[in-house]
Order: C-alpha cells, then structure tokens, then sequence
C-alpha cells in the first residue's frame, strides 16, 4: 500500500461525511476516483478545486483515507487550462497569441513559477498594459483567505473562530500572529484563551512571558466579571485573586503593558476592563443630557388617557396615570412594578397618544427576548423588536450595523424587561441613538439582574435623577391570582406556602423525577400540552438537575420509536417534536436566547436540523448546533422574560447556596395559571431570606457625579 501513496493531490470536494468542531471527513473527487479523506472542520467550496497534501493511512474500520496536512486552491496545470485561463477576464489585454507565449516559455508550470518570481514577467515580450493585467491577475490568483483560514484551523481553531480572527484582521493575520499571538484573543470576540495559549506555544514571538501575561489579566478580569456581574474590582481584591497565580509582583509589568495598552484602567482603586468603563461613562452622559424636546401638558396627557380608558373600557389607577404622565414630561423615565400591575397596558396608552401627538415621529418598543418583543407587538399593535435586532447584530464579531456612524432612526424608545438588560447592550443602543428624544425604561426590579455585567435598572432608580413610577396595584388578583400573592409575600418576607391551595400546589415529599413525571402527566391528562409546561430548576447536575431531567422527560413524552428520525450531538441525542431551546440571540433568522421551539426534521446527508418558532421555520448547521439545547428543563435566568400557563420550579438541598429571592421570585413569577413547587419548603423559605450580593457597578456613581 505505500508504494501506492503520495504526498499530494488535486480534487474536487462532493460532500461531509462527519463534521465535529475540530474534525470532519469527506468525501473527494479525483482524477483516480472519490477518495475519503479527513483533517481540520473546513468549509469547502464545491465549486473549486483543491491542491491537498498529507499522506494516506489505513483505518482499521473504514479503511483507506487520506489524511489532509495542508490545502490551497488548484491552479490550472494542463496547456488548454492555462491558456484558456490566461485569455479569460482574469487578465485583461492578453488574448490568446500572448498566452500561448506566456505558456511556451514555463509549460504547465506556468502560474507556480510567476506567483513565485512575479519579475520574471518583464523577461516576456509583452506589452506594458499585457505585463499589468499579468500582475494584477497573479496578485487576485493567491488565496490568502483559504491559506489562513486553514492554518488556524489545523492550530486547533473551529471554523467560526477561525473565521473571526481572519474578519478582524484579514491578510495581516499572520503577521499579526506572529508578533503576538494573543492578539487573537485580546482583540477578538469569542476566542478560547486556552486555544491562543496553546497557539502560541507552537511558535517564537517577542517577549512571551509579558503578552501572555497581559493577556491572562484580561482572561482572569473577563471570567471574573462575567461571574460576578459587577463592572469593576477593587484593587486591593485584584492583588487578592493574582496571589493564587504568583502574586500581583509577577504580573506589575504586565498590568502596566494592559494599561498602556487600554485593555484595563485604572480609576482610583477601581480596576475596569476598558469597554465596560466606556460603556458606563457613555450611558450617564446620554442619560444626563438635559434637553426635553418632545414634551406634552398636562392637560393632553390627561385627555390621551380618559381617552384611552374608554376604548380600551378600563379605569387606570393614579399610579398608572402617573407612569403614562411621566413618559410625556420627561425626556427620561422609568416604570417599575411585579406581575400583574399593568405595565404592558399602559405601554398600549403610551404608544396610543405619542401616535395622536407627535403623527410625525418614529417610537418603537423594544425588548432584550424575543417573546418580549412578540408579547408587546401582539397586546399594544405597535412596531416592537429585540435590542439585538434592531441594531442588527452580527454574532460573528459582535458588533452591530448601528452605532454612532449609523444611528437607529426613532424619536422614542421604550425598553420593555428592562432587569435584562446589561450594561455593554445598553450602551450600544445608546450609541446608535443619537436621533432618540425620549425614552422609557419599564421592568421588575425584583427580578434577576442581566446576565452580563451591570445592574443598570437599579442604578438609574438609586441615582433619584429620573423620575421613577412604582407600579403596586394587582390587577390579576381580581381574578384570584395566588401566584401574584406569594410574588408579593416574598418581597415582604412573609411566606406561608401552606395558605395557598388553588393556583400553587406545594410538594415537600417529592425527592425524585419520577414522581415529577406523575404530576406532568395529569397536567396532560387535563388538557394541557408540553408547550404549556415548562419545569425549571437552578442547577444543570444532579438528579433533579436540568441535564438529567431533560433526558427524563424527553424519553417520558418524546420516547424513541419507529420511523422517528434522532441525532446524537454530543452527549445530547435529540428526536424529531423535541422541544429545543435557543441558547444565542440569532436575529437573521429571528430567533433568540431562551426562545422554544420544535425539532422538525433531521437531515443526515447535510448534516443540518430545522426547528420551528412559532410557524418560523429555522436551518441549523453543525457549527449552530452549539446553540441548542432541549428546552423540556431550563434554568430561570433562560425562562426570564418569558411566561408559561403551568411551572414547576424544583429545588433540593444541593440548591441552597443558588438560592435566593430575586432568582425564586423571577421563578414563579413566570407562571400565568398554575406554579408547583417540588422541594422542602424550609429550603425555600430559606432561599427568600438570601438577599443576593450587590454587584459593584459605578453607573451610579458617574451619574451623580460622585466620580
């Protein structure tokens, strides 16, 4: 078999056979026949041919393959090839007589030759313009892209990464490598720092020891911060978290390189990641702008309202009368209140009389999920979208189409689930709304703060520099909502689960999966369907975890059967009618964090899924696999800012240190007509006590001018 090898061979790519993050096989068309080969996960062009070099091994399973060490697009090799290619559009001015001497004087290795030795093209007896078409046409024929595309990923890299690193610094990516590696992760977006590590590991590059430490400050902050939610560390805690990497001596230089080079700054004992400091600074300055240039009277407003009232058959309190008032007198206003106060039905009033007032302007309602948006299109008929999509994200840098140079171009924005909201999305909007006059916050500043970084709802309430409306009323409670009532004992501190008896059931004894499965299946039996179910915990391990309970219930209501098409994706096998949910913010396709949908075909040949959202039909290809996971179980910050008929929020003893009251109040307040509580209710209790940790944010601050 080895006298049959060789090192190197030309091919057309036909299709995937397997493709992981880091690995794929295929299937290549050559002039001896379709071989098998495998290497780095690539994405081919199939309309181009591929010079691939490597050698060939015997698979103990699957036989012979061609194992791939490099690739680069094929050039013409054969006389009629070169010719042709040589008098086509590619080179402007050479015909046909001049590419036949072009060829008589290097043969088939006409374009090997000239991309390396360019000069031996003035040797030829062609003319000025001939020798600048030449030029031009063999500077178009080298293919940096693919070349560095597949050098980063055969160094461990996925084809997204890759993609990223090439889309921040195109052709300079090696060079940009080479002088320092961990440019690709201190200046890229969703770059593994392990993976650049190892990277520059491979090669020598100046002063390794000082970049890798500057860019492992930027590592440890980033995780740190992300952990915490807070924006900014003391600098005594700084030199706390280096001692267990050697102590703040050994990294000085390169805490000083970090802040030279505006990765970290320093103000007073605070210690910020760059952008996080910005994002800060600009959301006080856009917010502290006094100028009200779309205002109304009172007098107005008070029509707009009886107005509304009456069409709408409702009576607003004085508190939601206060809330509309505000939203017209201010340039900057917030509303706050828990479930069942009205916010959205004010929101319905608010978009009513700007519409009667200002018929010129441009208002939209925004909010962080996609349910949100959806909630607010389908209740107040106006124009309401994500953040993201508004912005026009492009996941792949994390960056937006508006910013300062192409700003959104609304006169009014109101923030619907505005607790989500984290500090870097924020600015972003902010940045892009140089033409916004007005602007309303609306949430729950009970709930869960954002994800990200920051606590900005209750930063702009604490600063008492916008006018800020508490919503109290229940006006769900007419209907005899308990889940509002124990939403109400818990921010009161006053719990008694045993009063409770006809929306909220309490199960102290349940202690496993199956007896949660039990009481699923008469929600089923009742006419309820898994769409309307949604079990949440606040732990991915352990028996009642998410990852365990998502299998279990998944084989209890979408079990293995005949014709019913699975795919195993990691340690995850998904099955068509799954529920599936959608872990990243997707606004090209419409889709984002924490919305459910339903697995509807597995396609095996092109390696791709299709998901339905609502009637939005959505292709998922091996690199967004990622994004997926079963949505039969989740935890409660992926349920915020969604509502379901029934929850059932489970809780056990290994839950207790995740416990507290704005993560149980965000839990049960999803519920819309039935919440079941599986767990020891001294547990809960206990859980309510648990105030969490203020996040160290100086949004504050900076608007109060305290800094």
């Amino acid at each position: 078999m080895a006298d049959n090898s060789f090192d190197s061979l030309n091919g057309f790519f036909t299709h995937t056979l397997f493709k992981a993050e880091n690995y794929m096989v295929a299937k290549f068309k050559t002039e001896d026949g379709t071989i098998t080969v495998t290497g780095p996960s690539f994405d081919y062009d199939k309309k181009s041919e591929y010079l691939i070099s490597g050698n060939y091994v015997e698979h103990p399973r699957y036989g012979l393959q061609f194992s791939i060490s490099t690739i680069e697009r094929a050039l013409p090799s054969r006389k009629s090839d070169i010719i042709a290619f040589l008098s086509s559009r590619t080179f402007k001015g050479i015909g046909r007589k001049a590419a036949e001497k072009i060829y008589e004087a290097y043969g088939d290795d006409t374009f090997a030759i000239l991309k390396n030795d360019p000069d031996l093209i003035f040797s030829l007896d062609l003319k000025e313009k001939q020798i600048n078409s030449l030029l031009e046409g063999l500077k178009q024929l080298s293919d940096p892209h693919n070349e560095i595309i597949f050098h980063l990923i055969s160094n461990g890299f996925t084809n997204l990464e890759a993609g990223r690193i090439f889309n921040r610094f195109e052709l300079a990516t090696l060079e940009v490598g080479q002088r320092n590696p961990f440019s690709f992760y201190n200046d890229v977006y969703g770059i593994s720092f392990e993976k650049v590590k190892d990277y520059a590991s491979k090669i020598d590059f100046s002063e390794p020891d000082l970049k890798y430490k500057e860019s492992f400050l930027i590592f440890l902050l980033t995780d740190y911060f992300f952990n915490t939610g807070d924006t900014y560390i003391e600098y005594e805690d700084f030199c706390s978290l280096l001692n267990r990497q050697g102590g703040f001596e050994a990294f000085a230089e390169a805490f000083d390189k970090a802040l030279l080079d505006d990765y970290l700054i320093k103000d007073g004992e605070r210690i910020y990641l760059s952008t996080d400091y910005r994002d800060e600074r600009l959301i006080a300055d856009f917010l502290s702008r006094d100028n009200n240039e779309m205002s109304l009277s009172e007098d107005l407003i008070a029509e707009g309202i009886m107005n509304n009232e009456s069409d709408l058959g409702i009576e607003y309190d004085d508190l939601q009368k206060q809330a509309i008032s505000s939203f017209f007198r201010n340039r900057v206003s917030i509303i706050v209140g828990g479930p069942g106060t009205g916010k959205t039905t004010i929101v319905k009033t608010m978009v009513s009389i700007f519409r009667n007032n200002f018929p010129f302007a441009n208002l939209i309602v925004v909010a962080p999920t996609g349910r949100a948006a959806k909630r607010i299109n389908e209740v107040c008929d106006c124009e309401s979208k994500t953040i993201h999509s508004l912005l026009k994200w492009n996941k792949e840098t994390n960056t937006f189409v508006h910013n300062e140079d192409e700003p959104i171009i609304y006169d009014a924005v109101i923030i619907d689930e505005f607790s989500m909201v984290d500090n870097s999305l924020f600015a972003s909007l902010l940045k892009a709304g140089s033409n916004i006059k007005k602007i309303c916050v609306i949430g729950d500043n009970n709930q869960l703060p954002s994800i990200r970084p920051g606590n900005v709802l209750r930063d702009l309430i604490e600063s008492e520099k916008f006018e800020t409306t508490l919503l109290k009323a229940n006006y769900r409670q007419n209907k005899g909502s308990e889940i509002i009532e124990l939403a109400n004992d818990i921010i009161e501190a006053n719990i008694d689960l045993n009063r409770f008896s006809k929306d909220i059931y309490y199960y102290d004894h349940l202690n496993s999966a199956a007896d949660l499965l039990e009481l699923i299946k008469e929600d089923l039996n009742n006419g309820y369907t898994l769409d309307d179910i949604q079990v949440l915990s606040p732990m991915y391990r352990g028996t009642l975890g998410i990852d365990n309970l998502n299998q279990l219930l998944q084989n209890a209501f979408n079990p293995p059967g005949y014709g019913k098409a699975q795919k195993k994706i990691g340690q995850v096998i998904y099955r068509i009618d799954d529920k599936i949910l959608q872990l990243k913010n997707r606004p090209s396709d419409d889709v984002y964090n924490g919305d459910i949908g339903i697995l509807q075909d597995i396609d095996e040949k092109e390696n791709t899924l299709m998901i339905n959202f609502d009637d939005n039909y959505v292709f998922y290809s091996s690199e967004d696999f990622q994004d997926l996971t079963l949505a039969y179980a989740m935890s409660v910050h992926k349920a915020q800012g969604s509502e379901y008929p029934i929850v059932y929020f489970v809780i056990n003893p290994n839950n207790i240190r995740m416990l507290n009251r704005n993560l149980i109040y965000t839990a049960i307040s999803r519920a819309k007509n039935k919440l079941v509580i599986i767990g020891e209710g001294s547990l809960f209790i206990r859980g309510c006590s648990n105030m969490m940790e203020q996040r160290k944010t100086g949004l504050r601050e900076i608007i109060t001018n305290e800094r």
